[in-house]
């Protein structure tokens, strides 16, 4: 039996919603919080319905959670943020929610995952940076998953060129305070990392470099490159691009319950969007 509830609001602005899945079956596991991407001018919750359900089918409670979009010329202010710190609050907050009402439809775990698509990854990753903290969630983040990551908001790292106006005026004056690649690796909980090596937005040696960054540090940290995939797949669970990411999703949440006994060597593995699988050095 699954309980549900959807567009419940995490704020008074239409753009603030949650929608939440809790499997009667599995109410105990970590509530997986979902972040959409859409760099941070489109996109909204119902982006990752989904892949929640997908999730919820196969045992786990989750949440996808809506934020204000960046205000644009001409656009309606009432309803977006200034910049990167006006939607991480959103986000904050809508987890709060969201762990609110997982409750209240008979959730009773004591941990959050963290989940982001595409500039969501980026949200994902700072919300569980602060974890180690008091969060307004008021449960701890034990995992995150970043997919078509977003890990610094430095000119200088590939970005494609279109994105500088929207990566700027996102990162305000916060820049390193929201990029992950900038935070300390030891505050991180365990992170899955899934990019597509045909990211023309975020190149895959990004996301390479932040698990390096994380492995260097002591820290736990797995990547999966996917053959062939673009930068948003997990909007499509059901297309080989996202199927893969899925095959890549539940095998580590599960890990989360009752952790697979691994080899150094397998914390760093390379997955096709297809059947074939590539190793990475």
């Amino acid at each position: 039996m699954l309980n549900a509830t959807l567009s419940v609001p995490s704020g008074p602005l239409p753009a603030q919603r949650v929608d939440v899945f809790v499997p009667q079956e599995s109410a105990d596991r970590p509530l997986v919080v979902c972040f959409h991407g859409g760099w941070w001018h489109a996109g909204g919750h119902a982006d990752l319905r989904a892949l929640c359900l997908i999730l919820a089918e196969h045992g786990w409670p989750c949440a996808t959670v809506g934020m204000r979009h960046l205000a644009v010329a001409g656009g309606n202010t009432s309803d977006t943020g200034r910049n990167g710190t006006d939607l991480t609050d959103d986000a904050a907050a809508g987890m709060a929610k969201a762990v609110e009402e997982a409750r209240l439809l008979g959730w009773n775990g004591n941990g959050i995952v963290t989940l982001g698509s595409g500039s969501g990854s980026l949200t994902a990753l700072v919300l569980a940076h602060r974890s180690g903290k008091e969060t307004k969630a008021g449960v701890p983040v034990r995992a995150t998953i970043a997919c078509g990551l977003t890990p610094s908001l430095d000119h200088h790292d590939g970005w494609a060129q279109a994105l500088t106006k929207t990566i700027d005026q996102f990162a305000g004056s916060q820049r390193h305070a929201l990029s992950p690649i900038h935070l300390k690796p030891e505050h991180y909980p365990p992170v899955l990392i899934l990019h597509g090596d045909a990211d023309v937005d975020v190149p895959a040696k990004l996301a390479q470099r932040f698990h390096q960054r994380l492995v260097e540090a002591g820290e736990p940290s797995q990547i999966a490159i996917l053959a062939g995939v673009a930068h948003h797949f997990l909007e499509h669970p059901l297309q080989p691009a996202g199927r893969a990411a899925v095959e890549h999703l539940l095998p580590f949440l599960q890990g989360l319950v009752a952790p697979p006994v691994q080899s150094a060597e397998e914390w760093f593995v390379g997955h096709g969007a297809g059947s074939a699988e590539r190793q990475l050095g």
